[in-house]
């Protein structure tokens, strides 16, 4: 909002076209340096015009004429943004018929087995780990494992990758900030391994050679069981999930310019921020607490000197933050 200096500079400057500075402070009675400021403030409004820079003297600009101007790249901006978000729901829409007919007949499938118990379910990943001899598929949400575990793995790993099979790894994007994890895939990167993040995974899942799928069953949060898929019809479509994740998703090992002074947290919160999720849904979304989210989301509002949620989409993206 205007001070009541600038709105009086303002109406002044609509009765006087052509004029000065000193005009203005003489007409007014308000000292040089407070014209200079409300001048200063009307500019940045898009609401007056200068007219030559040798004695500067200044031209009112109607207010829709400077609405326009401030708005219009806002606009273009946000409008592009739409057009990105609809573009990926129509690409994920269409697999929608095939995964729910899939998960329709998974129960009734024969050649689905369901594995209860966790030490069978950690023996059948390592058996078909071994066997596999084209490409390994992981979709790995929630935090890295502990360092102990991280040593235990990266030698089976690096055996596969020098066996000549592919592993492509998706991780969620906080594993990112995640010290063991982060060392465990600098390591295997250097063989060959391949190493995706995404702000959101909701479906753990291992693919071996197009072959047999490992799905975790997910009922409810302590539920250790999983679904070990050999249908192919079945397998297809988590292949076919699992490419266009790996599509939408970003180098665990990148470095972006435009994102130095985010974490991979924070850009998880500015994505789902920007596609108008609340903080409860955010926080459930990144792994974190909702008073966390908040403090995030304070802190990125800051940063871009944003006003509200919406005007920090657009800055953010302008800035190339998401």
């Amino acid at each position: 909002m205007l001070s009541q200096v600038s709105l009086d500079v303002y109406r002044f400057a609509v009765s006087r076209p052509g004029w000065t500075a000193k005009e203005a402070s003489e007409a007014l009675g308000y000292t040089s340096k407070v014209i200079d400021g409300a001048i200063s403030e009307l500019t940045a409004s898009c609401l007056l015009l200068q007219q030559n820079t040798g004695c500067p003297s200044y031209t009112a600009v109607s207010p829709d004429v400077a609405l326009a101007e401030l708005v219009d790249p806002d606009e273009r901006a946000l409008l592009e943004l739409r057009g990105r978000i609809s573009n990926r729901r129509r690409e994920m829409a269409a697999l929608t018929p095939a995964y729910v007919e899939a998960r329709k007949r998974l129960a009734a499938d024969s050649s689905v087995e369901v594995v209860e118990d966790q030490e069978k379910v950690q023996r059948v990943l390592i058996e078909y780990g071994r066997s596999a001899t084209d490409r390994v598929l992981i979709a790995r949400p929630g935090q890295g494992a502990n360092a102990d575990i991280h040593e235990e793995s990266v030698q089976k790993d690096l055996d596969l990758l020098r066996g000549g099979v592919r592993r492509q790894t998706l991780y969620h994007a906080s594993t990112r900030d995640h010290v063991p994890t982060r060392k465990a895939v600098e390591v295997i990167t250097q063989a060959g391994g391949e190493f995706r993040t995404l702000p959101y995974m909701p479906l753990r899942t291992l693919i071996f050679d197009d072959k047999v799928a490992v799905v975790a069953r997910d009922l409810h949060p302590g539920d250790v069981a999983g679904l070990v898929v050999r249908d192919t019809n079945l397998i297809r479509i988590f292949g076919l999930l699992f490419e266009f994740a790996w599509g939408l998703a970003e180098p665990f090992l990148t470095d972006n310019p435009g994102r130095e002074g985010l974490t991979s947290t924070q850009r998880s919160v500015l994505t789902a921020l920007a596609s108008g999720y609340s903080d409860e849904a955010i926080a459930r979304r990144v792994g974190i607490s909702v008073r966390t989210c908040r403090r995030h989301i304070a802190w990125m509002l800051e940063e871009l000197g944003a006003e509200s949620r919406f005007q920090a989409g657009i800055k953010a993206h302008k800035a190339g933050w998401i």
